[in-house]
């Protein structure tokens, strides 16, 4: 019992509320039965009062007939209601006295007495001289008459002031109780509900993923053994997720090591199997077979080169510098850097930008996102694509995505239907890739080019720079059809 009246623990605040609500109300619905009762009580008296004013005014009226026709069924009826009224008074005397001001009962019950007497004179009388008889019996119906009328008013006052007062006690009651409604439920307000919300706004940064330590939201003990066991378990969680990214280190550092001696035994063999012939061929081949094996090895170094390079884009960390830029000016000067590279591989490349739109980005790294693409369009196809280049400022997000499409990177942009975003569609009329291998583009190291053309690594470096600008980017293809590429980055300003 005395844990459950603890006010130091939030089961013991809501009991505590809940029986003083539930006492208020029973001791208001106490006084309301009493009430009920008093009112019961006035409503009975007023019965016995109509009840007495009703036989009163019925021996007066059988009174008037008596004076008029003197016959003995008029005087035998005036005595029996006479009779009634003397009979109600002495049932009721206790509750009569409590309303009688004027007279008591037992005074008017004298007075009845007195004239069921003169009625009975008037029997025993002759007709001639009754007119002294008829004069007093009036004079005592009357008297009667006013009596009963009195307490009748009386009677009458006391039941209104009797709803009255009931009525004032159902207002105050309902008062009270809405009050106590009232009171109880801010209470519950700051004892439950708002320590709730400040845990939900706690909760929400480890949503997000950042294990921030849980603090207490109210003194109760409930909360305070929450937040400890939750606080232990993102300790827990912490430790563990050290650990699987230790785990996953090691595996992408496994990986990396595949695919680097992957990527790069090939033209290194190629170099060495030069060489070898060269040196084993020097003096007998003729200046143009030395040539070519010469160019074969510095086109096989330019390879490497090229590998090294992008795996430093892969493995390094950069600093994001976002600026407003328009987008058009971005693909004009990327287009300026590949120039030589479209021309060696016959590439036709096409522009479709608005020349207002703008977003904000690190120029640079949104440089490279393209020189990726367009890279990798051409590893992919060879000599003699086309390359479309698109974009528009739209709100429903996901208008261009196709049903079907791989989707990678901040995946808010295609589920948020409210906000602005900035779409960008990279086309081009290759060979496009097969259904079965469209989830693993994105992956380090995996490539649909021919050995010897491209790392695996451009499409995973430009999910990493979408990434940074908090977009997302999708992918679709058909075999034989071409690919296209879809970039999603959010509209608003700095």
């Amino acid at each position: 019992m005395a844990v459950i009246f603890d006010l130091s623990s939030l089961r013991g605040k809501i009991t505590s509320a809940y029986i003083t609500l539930v006492i208020s109300i029973s001791v208001l619905g106490i006084i309301a039965v009493t009430d009920m009762l008093f009112l019961e009580r006035q409503v009975t008296q007023g019965e016995i009062v109509s009840d007495l004013k009703d036989a009163v005014l019925e021996m007066r009226r059988e009174e008037k007939n008596l004076f008029l026709y003197s016959d003995e069924d008029t005087l035998s009826r005036a005595d029996g209601f006479a009779a009634s009224s003397l009979e109600i008074l002495h049932t009721n005397e206790a509750t009569l006295r409590d309303i009688m001001i004027e007279a008591d009962p037992l005074t008017m019950a004298a007075s009845l007495g007195r004239y069921r007497d003169k009625l009975e004179q008037w029997r025993a009388t002759p007709g001639n001289d009754r007119g002294t008889l008829q004069d007093e019996l009036r004079t005592l119906g009357h008297t009667l008459y006013l009596s009963v009328e009195s307490l009748s008013r009386q009677e009458r006052r006391l039941l209104e002031a009797a709803v009255r007062e009931s009525q004032w006690f159902l207002l105050i009651s309902l008062l009270i109780i809405g009050l106590s409604i009232y009171i109880i439920g801010r209470q519950m307000n700051r004892v439950a509900v708002m320590p709730l919300k400040q845990l939900e706004s706690s909760l929400m940064p480890i949503a997000e993923g950042r294990f921030d330590h849980l603090d207490t939201p109210s003194g109760d003990r409930e909360f305070i053994a929450f937040t400890n066991a939750f606080n232990r378990m993102l300790k827990e969680l912490e430790i563990r997720q050290k650990r699987m990214l230790q785990s996953e280190k090691l595996a992408s550092l496994g990986i990396l090591a595949s695919g680097v001696a992957h990527e790069l035994n090939n033209p290194l063999s190629n170099i060495s199997t030069s060489c070898q012939l060269l040196m084993e061929e020097i003096n007998e081949a003729d200046p143009e077979q030395i040539h070519t094996w010469l160019k074969q090895i510095d086109s096989e170094t330019e390879r490497g080169k090229n590998i090294v390079r992008s795996l430093l884009d892969y493995g390094s960390q950069r600093n994001i510098h976002k600026q407003q830029h328009k987008l058009l000016d971005i693909i004009n000067d990327t287009k300026v850097i590949i120039n030589k590279m479209l021309r060696q591989h016959s590439t036709r490349l096409s522009i479709n930008v608005p020349a207002d739109l703008t977003i904000v980005v690190d120029k640079q790294r949104f440089q490279q996102l393209f020189i990726n693409l367009i890279q990798n369009a051409i590893d992919a196809s060879g000599t003699g694509i086309e390359v479309r280049i698109s974009a528009m400022l739209c709100q429903r997000s996901g208008s261009l995505i196709p049903d079907g499409a791989e989707v990678a990177g901040n995946l808010k942009c295609i589920k948020d239907k409210e906000k602005k975003y900035v779409e960008i569609l990279i086309k081009d009329n290759g060979p496009g890739i097969p259904a079965e291998n469209l989830s693993k583009v994105f992956n380090p190291f995996y490539t649909t080019s021919e050995p010897g053309h491209g790392a695996g690594l451009g499409l995973y470096i430009v999910q990493e720079i979408v990434n940074e600008h908090g977009g997302c980017l999708a992918i679709s293809s058909e075999a034989g059809k071409g690919t296209q590429i879809i970039v999603l980055l959010p509209g608003e300003e700095l």
